[in-house]
């Protein structure tokens, strides 16, 4: 396979590969025929170069494959967990401080934010608020 800039490094590719989701045991579908290394650099060569998934070079995996994985991994929240497993070891690297877990109040304030009723209310409130002339 041809390498890119946006290809992964030997080193990258071990950090990264420890931070990836294990592969399902059961023996379900086709045999696998790209690495999940091939897989991601189609990934990243995509959204290093921001073309489309359909313009992807014939030396990588076919884009459905790599498009597929992308939209997966992001619908099972893997990108957000390696995003803050990668983030946590550069601050460790660099000296500072693991980041604190957001307090129980905020994490419970956000909820609330983001809850259906809440939302009704707030549009109640906007439409009573525009409905009102004051002269």
């Amino acid at each position: 396979m041809a390498s890119y800039p946006s290809s992964m490094t030997d080193c990258e590719w071990k950090i990264l590969e420890t931070l990836l989701p294990t592969k399902p045991d059961t023996l379900r579908g086709r045999p696998q025929e790209h690495s999940r290394r091939d897989i991601i650099d189609g990934i990243l060569y995509i959204i290093r170069t921001g073309g489309a998934w359909r313009m992807m070079p014939n030396d990588l995996p076919h884009w459905k494959t790599c498009y597929h994985y992308f939209r997966l991994w992001a619908k099972l929240g893997h990108w957000e967990r390696i995003h803050s497993a990668l983030r946590d070891m550069a601050r460790l690297a660099a000296g500072k401080k693991k980041p604190r877990p957001l307090r129980l109040s905020i994490v419970k304030a956000f909820g609330q934010l983001a809850s259906p009723e809440f939302v009704v209310m707030m549009r109640v409130r906007k439409l009573q608020e525009e409905s009102d002339i004051y002269w």
